[in-house]
């Protein structure tokens, strides 16, 4: 029997309804709405960037446009830069200067290419008592 909460699809899956709407919310919504905790204020210091660049690995181009970082930026660093990560993420926040802020970085990690909400939360978010 099919709940109110479940719908079947043609191909036989059920879709929870509650997750449907969540879907549509963020959609909808601008994901500085959706953020239940606070991000962390001002610029990511030189020293946070390279431990991050260690976490990134192979997302550091997809980041980087994500971060409106120019392609032909992105491409020179492609092919001249060892530590790519970190480079990426050191003309960013050189480019923006006080603007290079841990929302902006939140909302690249979070977004759906990419998928690195975790390592969002640990970066960006203050921590809580």
């Amino acid at each position: 029997m099919i709940s109110c909460f479940t719908e079947r699809r043609d191909d036989g899956f059920y879709l929870d309804m509650h997750q449907k709407y969540i879907t549509g919310l963020l959609q909808a919504f601008p994901l500085s709405f959706l953020v239940p905790f606070d991000l962390k204020e001002g610029t990511p210091s030189d020293f946070e960037l390279q431990v991050l660049a260690g976490m990134i690995s192979a997302k550091w181009a997809i980041l980087g446009s994500l971060l409106n970082i120019p392609q032909d930026v992105l491409d020179e660093i492609d092919a001249e830069e060892e530590n790519k990560p970190y480079e990426m993420l050191r003309s960013w926040k050189y480019a923006r200067a006080s603007a290079a802020t841990y929302d902006d970085l939140y909302k690249a990690f979070c977004h759906k290419t990419v998928g690195l909400n975790n390592l969002a939360k640990l970066f960006c978010c203050k921590e809580t008592a």
